[in-house]
């Protein structure tokens, strides 16, 4: 008894100089509550492990590895040693983060002398906060990595049994519960993951990366004049004073929109990194917990993915709230730019279809993503809230033209098939609706032009008044010496007519069909002079002017 006794006592003293040991080696001794033993210190000196004063490459050292794996013998050792662990990565990680934003690392220039340029600025942000998460996430895997090699043995083992359970080495109690430890005075402990560790490490750089991104949002969200200097300097990049109202406006939204894709991408590729961890924590602690619980768990512990969450939320609120903004203020950005509404309209829908398709964040489909975030990030918002209230604006060919070029951008970046065969479908009524307005008048000023115009007028003027008995002849503006100048100058447009080209028009089939109505109203206009000057109504002595009928006519127009 008194042997077994003297072992505890050894078994329990050697505990306590490892303990002792790794706060030493890993730096750990300011924050530890208790102070080295002169036993430790013989242990430090005497030990052939080199002195690393990086923690990151001692963390991976092989002897410091094994002896946290044998710390877990001892629940408050362990559990102490990981948290002052974790704290000393949180402070280093907050740190560096922090050096890199004023001061530049490794070389780099200071993040911060890109904040005049918002989405390099963010991007640049986002990656260092991925490359330490990925960094940490192994470091923190290395903390565990002998209890990973020890459930292999064991599966080995059980295989070669025929499936026999067996108690592992070091839980000292069966193993079906894997998230509590217990100590040798019968305290429980919760066990701590790789998880929990990388948590508790990226903690630190949440807090200010939210409150630059958030603020980025804000004032990209907000319009100048609201919010005064400061702004200005913040987006100096996106401002330019010889750049118009509608100009600075796009350079706002695509920003901002070009900011929620990289929040999109980041948060899926950490979510994808911390998957993979946890997936080696159940794999590691042979856990039972189901995969989705498993996943609702992570979305809530892991501050960073938190955090790009909630930044992903504000701003597309902010996103939403500014294209409103933008569609609602239309008429003085148009006037400001010289353009019509609907043009200043689908320049936007261009410039951010352009965002979207060069963003890798908005080809990523995010079951987890709020359904108010989703809408508002979605191309059919465009469409809903941009292109419906603005396509009854379109007054002119060039309108219509502008609105289909922003479908078709709209239907590359990924518009549900629904909205654009119906928008599709509604720009050829519109455009065949102004195409025979403007028919309509190119014809009224080609006869204008050709000479024919004042007979025309002439000619409704006598159907108004009309008699039994009166003859063209004798009307004004119909008499025979003025139709014979009016024909003869409309024989002389015949040889180069000067009928529209219709180049604003894209549609083969649509411009052809123009040009012949031109011709078919011309070419009836002349027919119906011609058989008023040759018939009873006319009354013209001579009509030998008339030197072509109709369908001459109409093929030298054609021609």
């Amino acid at each position: 008894m008194r042997m077994m006794e003297n072992l505890a006592l050894k078994q329990q003293g050697a505990f306590e100089r490892l303990y002792h040991f790794l706060h030493s080696r890993l730096d750990l001794v300011a924050k530890s509550s208790s102070s080295a033993s002169s036993s430790s210190s013989t242990l430090t000196s005497s030990s052939n492990l080199p002195i690393q004063n990086d923690m990151d490459e001692t963390l991976l050292h092989p002897f410091i590895q094994r002896a946290i794996y044998v710390l877990r013998e001892v629940p408050a050792y362990y559990r102490h040693t990981l948290e002052l662990i974790a704290s000393s990565r949180r402070a280093e990680v907050t740190r560096k983060f922090l050096l890199a934003l004023t001061n530049g690392v490794d070389g780099v220039a200071p993040m911060e002398m890109k904040a005049h340029d918002p989405v390099n600025y963010v991007g640049d942000m986002l990656a260092f906060v991925f490359r330490t998460l990925s960094v940490e996430s192994e470091l923190a895997k290395g903390l565990f990595v002998e209890q990973s090699l020890l459930v292999e043995e064991e599966e080995e083992e059980e295989e070669e049994e025929g499936g026999e359970e067996r108690e592992t080495k070091w839980e000292g109690q069966d193993g079906d519960d894997t998230n509590v430890g217990q100590g040798e005075d019968g305290e429980e402990y919760a066990k701590v993951t790789a998880m929990d560790v990388l948590n508790d490490v990226m903690s630190g750089v949440a807090r200010p990366l939210k409150s630059r991104l958030l603020h980025i949002i804000t004032s990209l969200s907000t319009r100048p004049e609201e919010d005064g200097d400061d702004q200005l300097a913040l987006l100096g990049g996106l401002h330019d004073e010889e750049e118009e109202e509608a100009g600075l406006a796009r350079n706002r939204l695509a920003s901002l929109y070009s900011i929620c894709g990289l929040l999109v991408f980041y948060q899926s590729a950490m979510e994808k990194a911390i998957g993979k961890l946890e997936k080696w924590d159940m794999t590691s602690e042979r856990s039972g917990e189901g995969v989705q619980d498993s996943t609702l768990r992570r979305e809530q512990m892991n501050p960073v993915v938190h955090c790009l969450r909630e930044c992903l939320s504000e701003g597309a609120k902010g996103f939403m709230a500014s294209v409103k903004v933008y569609v609602a203020t239309l008429e003085p950005l148009a006037s400001s730019s010289s353009e019509s509404q609907a043009a200043v309209a689908s320049e936007m829908i261009l410039r951010l279809c352009q965002v979207r398709g060069a963003s890798p964040g908005f080809g990523i489909v995010m079951e987890n993503m709020d359904e108010e975030t989703s809408n508002a990030l979605c191309v059919e918002f465009l469409c809903d809230h941009v292109y419906e209230p603005v396509f009854p604006l379109c007054n002119n060919l060039d309108d219509v033209v502008a609105m289909k070029a922003a479908l078709s951008s709209m239907n590359k970046v990924g518009l549900e098939a629904g909205h654009f065969s119906q928008w599709q479908n509604a720009c050829a009524e519109k455009e065949k609706t102004l195409i025979d307005f403007q028919i309509e008048s190119d014809v009224k000023d080609f006869l204008q032009e050709s000479g024919l115009g004042g007979i025309c007028s002439a000619m409704e003027n006598m159907e108004a008044v009309y008699v039994e008995g009166m003859v063209a002849s004798s009307h004004p503006g119909m008499s025979h010496e003025f139709l014979r100048k009016a024909i003869e100058v409309f024989y002389t447009t015949l040889y180069d007519p000067p009928i529209p080209s219709y180049v604003g028009v894209k549609d083969p089939a649509l411009k052809k069909y123009a040009k012949n109505k031109v011709v078919e109203n011309i070419t009836a206009v002349y027919e119906k002079i011609y058989d008023l000057a040759r018939g009873e109504k006319g009354g013209y002595p001579d009509i030998s002017f008339f030197k072509y009928d109709s369908n001459q006519v109409k093929a030298m127009l054609s021609s």
